[in-house]
């Protein structure tokens, strides 16, 4: 539908920005119906609230490209339904000390996934994004090299608390290029391994 002239990107930039405004009203009516407490509940709406900002700036700044937008899009739209569903145990991914949003350079790019099981006698561990498609993680990529991104490794151990790891090779990268990837968490009943709960966690990060 869209060309890459710098008018139908500059007209994708609205439409999304929009899109995600608008989608985020939805997610917004879910937490409602929730009826979770007032605390739980206004911290979700202003997290969804967060990506839409954030989300729509990168659009902004970030998207001369229709393939860049829609990273940033989709990943803004995991995000909010990561926040709509709530963390029912601890978990954070970082990249250099940076949470959901991160900039890097090429080369090597070293995910700290920190995970904890909310009782003794249960387990957290990185598990699949999606058993039926085998995918462990969701890898969207926004690059001038195709395949130019890859999961070298990630630690799989079960344990009440974690530090794992996740490695991307992104040394195929040029500046400017785009990541999204969501780690998803389970948590586990230590007796039985019987999946309690899972979480994904989604990170953008922008090549520098």
């Amino acid at each position: 539908m869209y060309h890459s002239s710098r008018e139908s990107v500059d007209e994708y930039k609205v439409t999304c920005i929009e899109f995600i405004r608008d989608i985020s009203n939805d997610y917004k009516d879910w937490v409602k119906r929730y009826n979770l407490d007032e605390e739980e509940s206004a911290w979700r709406l202003e997290m969804i609230d967060n990506v839409v900002k954030v989300s729509s700036a990168w659009i902004a700044r970030y998207g001369d490209t229709i393939r860049k937008i829609d990273v940033i899009k989709d990943d803004g739209i995991n995000k909010m339904a990561e926040f709509t569903a709530g963390y029912p145990f601890y978990l954070q991914v970082y990249v250099d000390g940076q949470l959901r949003y991160a900039e890097h350079k090429a080369g090597m790019i070293e995910l700290e996934v920190k995970a904890r099981a909310r009782e003794e006698g249960r387990s957290v561990g990185i598990t699949m994004y999606n058993r039926r498609m085998n995918e462990i993680f969701q890898l969207l990529t926004a690059t001038e090299v195709s395949d130019a991104v890859s999961v070298l490794g990630y630690d799989d151990r079960l344990m009440n608390a974690i530090d794992a790891k996740v490695i991307l090779d992104a040394s195929k990268c040029r500046e400017s290029d785009l990541i999204s990837i969501t780690v998803v968490v389970g948590e586990y009943d230590e007796r039985d391994g019987l999946e309690l709960d899972k979480r994904g966690f989604t990170t953008l990060i922008r090549i520098i």
